[in-house]
Parts: structure tokens; sequence; C-alpha cells
């Protein structure tokens, strides 16, 4: 994979909870993307990926959402840099899962895990800045801890606000297991019918893949960037 590398500035980075950071960059030289891509910070020898987390609506700034933890080394060495330079090396786009990737007539149903709700944040944002965009979807989004539910008050005022979404949190501790399961419960009778999205680690959207198709869904339907670097 290649992309287009250019310098960005850092014009917003911020906590949205104890363990999820908001970054916001502009870029000298705007490269565009489709909603449901990623980016790279480039450091030093290291790509770091990451979801850009706003739909390309005319802002021209890519929004991340980074989980940081002590033990995680790349991401302190990339907030040091961040605080020191204010600016950042990118690459991008990469990624074939968008939503312009999906079939425009069948509902789609999103399945998120932690900060992997960021690039459906990006395509749902999409969805709904198109009038002409009839299609009904459906938000499964997972976390460990209701904190990590981080734009949760956004999610539900889509729900309040547009009648052709439904969002459902599941706050487990096993979200591999529970994830498939809460959608299962809700469509087992149709659950060929959708389209679906999955996105957080690889190990969850692998697990929660394979239990759908064990259960009638259907494998071309589903997308998820992951399935990339599934081994072969």
């Amino acid at each position: 994979m290649s992309g287009i590398t250019v310098k960005a500035q850092v014009e917003h980075f911020a906590p949205l909870t104890d363990s999820i950071m908001q970054l916001i960059l502009v870029p000298d030289q705007y490269v565009e993307y489709l909603a449901g891509q990623y980016l790279q910070i480039i450091l030093g020898d290291e790509a770091l990926s990451y979801s850009i987390a706003n739909a390309p609506l005319g802002a021209h700034r890519y929004e991340l959402h980074i989980r940081h933890s002590h033990d995680n080394p790349y991401n302190q060495q990339l907030f040091a840099h961040i605080k020191a330079q204010g600016s950042v090396s990118i690459q991008l786009p990469f990624g074939e899962c968008t939503i312009e990737q999906l079939d425009k007539q069948k509902p789609i149903i999103f399945i998120a895990a932690g900060t992997g709700f960021a690039p459906v944040n990006s395509m749902i944002e999409q969805l709904l800045s198109s009038d002409d965009d009839t299609r009904p979807f459906e938000l499964f989004w997972a976390a460990r801890t209701q904190s990590d539910f981080y734009l949760d008050d956004k999610v539900k005022s889509w729900q309040a606000h547009v009648k052709r979404f439904s969002y459902y949190p599941v706050p487990a501790e096993e979200v591999k297991e529970q994830l498939a399961a809460r959608v299962l419960a809700k469509h087992a009778a149709d659950i060929s019918q959708w389209q679906m999205v999955i996105s957080g680690p690889f190990d969850m959207v692998y697990q929660t893949r394979d239990v759908l198709v064990e259960n009638g869904a259907v494998a071309a339907q589903l997308f998820s960037d992951a399935f990339s670097f599934e081994a072969k």
C-alpha cells in the first residue's frame, strides 16, 4: 500500500475520556479520502495507523480517536512528539472498507468495539449528509466500561432525530462473544438481508464475522479492513 505523504499541524489534542484522546490535524496540503478510510502517522521508522473519524464534508481536517495507555510505547512516543513539535507527518488514504463500497439499497448494521467506532462515525456522518439516502442503519457498539462509549451523547442524539437509525450499546467485558449474540438476538430471522461493517480489534472482527456467517449472514455482505490483513 502507498499513500500521499504530507505534513499536518495539530489543531486540537485533548482527552475524550481518561483513556481516549481526540486529535484533529490540519494538513498543509489536503488529501481526499472516503468515509471509513484511515491514515498513517509517520514516526521515525514506524507508521502508526488510525481511522479517520470524521466524514469528508468540507472541513479539510482529519479527526482521530486514539486509545492510550502507559504500556503502549508508540502512542506515548507520539504524544511526546506532538507536544514538542505541534505537527506530524501523515500518509493517506488507506483502506477499502468505505461507505461507497456498500450496496446503496440494502440496510446496514455497523458493529464496533471501542475506538472501532471512529470509522463508523465517519460513515454515519456521510450517510446523514445525504437527503437522498434512505437506507435503514443500526449501530451495535461494544465497550468495556461506560466511559468507553466516548461519544454516546452524539449517537443518542442521532437516534432521537433520525427515524431510520437505531442504536444498541453493548456494555460487556467479553465483547467478542457478546457482539455477535446481540446482533443475532435482534436479526435471527432476517440476518441475510443486511450488509454489515465490523470495526475494532482484529480478533473481535474475525470472531464476530465467523459467528454471524455460521448463523446465516452472507459473507460477501460483511465488510472490514481487517479482512485485508487476515492470513490466507
